[in-house]
């Protein structure tokens, strides 16, 4: 089959009636939802499991094992090597946005909420991770550009990476000289026990069988090693707010989203015994912006940069307020989770 075949324009796709958790019938969610920044081709329909207690939700068709790499043809997720859009310069809208940050930062120092968000950036930049120790092993599963470990390994940790993407893997390689391994975990065969800490940051909405993939991180964790996983909330303000414009949807790519109640199921049936979930208010600038430019798209209206970025903020700030009394209102779920109910966690 050559590149310009019309069979390429297709993802072959498997029906999913049942929820992966529980069993029980889904209700759709969204319908004929499109990939609006990569092309990925289809219409893609969400449901929801409707069990309380449960929750989750998940594409139904589903792209297939066999054809799922066609939804990441154009797909970029590490900005270092991904061609940027040329786009010209809105100077009044550029001119708004510099008056008007300086008030912005102001608010947000005198609320304290500059000094709550600088402290769970700085926990969100290690994954919630301490320090490394000599010795001490971390294995981040989808490691992309290598960033992250790249942080890591200056905070003490030895470490080495898991990636599926080709290019991610030369240029984590190139630019930082780590050790990457190419291919799902579930193939590579590490020996048993063998680090210390293993994270995975938007990873596991990617997969199609997340205990399968879970199992294995607690196969070769050791005995008070600890798992982190990060993923979009599919309770959080921004999907509540944008509904079906949310980006963190990200159809035909994620294949089930998760609150913070289903994941901890998902590495409960793992085998994992030490779990803790929680939502933090993390780095939710990026998927509210696109969240914005998501709803300009659908709408076929263009918007200026100003409006968009007072909007972005805007609701920043009232889900850090919220998060004070709504644990669910964060962008992400990040679940730590030990091999025993006395194993370390962090």
């Amino acid at each position: 089959m050559n590149e310009f075949s019309p069979m390429m324009d297709i993802i072959e796709s498997i029906p999913v009636p049942d929820c992966y958790l529980c069993g029980s019938k889904g209700s759709i969610l969204y319908e004929g939802l499109s990939d609006a920044w990569c092309g990925a081709p289809g219409l893609w329909n969400l449901k929801r499991c409707l069990q309380p207690g449960c929750g989750l939700v998940w594409l139904d068709p589903m792209p297939s094992k066999k054809e799922i790499w066609k939804a990441y043809r154009f797909y970029f997720t590490h900005r270092d090597y991904a061609p940027q859009e040329v786009r010209e310069i809105d100077l009044p809208n550029y001119l708004l946005i510099k008056a008007v940050k300086p008030f912005y930062k102001f608010f947000m120092h005198i609320t304290g909420l500059r000094r709550f968000e600088k402290k769970w950036r700085r926990r969100g930049d290690s994954l919630f991770l301490d320090r490394g120790a000599p010795g001490r092993k971390l294995l981040d599963v989808g490691c992309g550009n290598g960033e992250f470990l790249a942080r890591m390994r200056q905070q003490g940790w030895e470490v080495e990476g898991v990636e599926i993407d080709a290019k991610a893997i030369e240029w984590a390689r190139a630019k930082h000289g780590l050790m990457v391994h190419q291919g799902p975990l579930e193939r590579l065969q590490f020996p048993g026990d063998m680090f210390d800490a293993i994270t995975m940051n938007h990873v596991i909405e990617h997969v199609h069988d997340p205990v399968l993939l879970l199992r294995e991180c607690l196969r070769i964790q050791k005995p008070e090693g600890s798992l982190v996983v990060a993923t979009p909330n599919v309770n959080s303000l921004a999907h509540r707010w944008f509904g079906r414009n949310w980006s963190n949807l990200d159809a035909p790519r994620h294949l089930r989203l998760f609150t913070r109640r289903n994941l901890k199921e998902c590495a409960m049936r793992a085998g994992f015994r030490s779990v803790e979930v929680w939502c933090p208010p993390g780095y939710a600038d990026g998927a509210l912006l696109a969240s914005v430019e998501r709803v300009e798209w659908a709408s076929g209206k263009r918007r200026g940069e100003f409006p968009k970025w007072l909007e972005a903020s805007f609701l920043k700030i009232r889900a850090y307020f919220l998060l004070k009394g709504d644990e669910e209102a964060g962008e992400e779920v990040i679940l730590m989770a030990g091999k025993d109910r006395e194993g370390s966690l962090g």
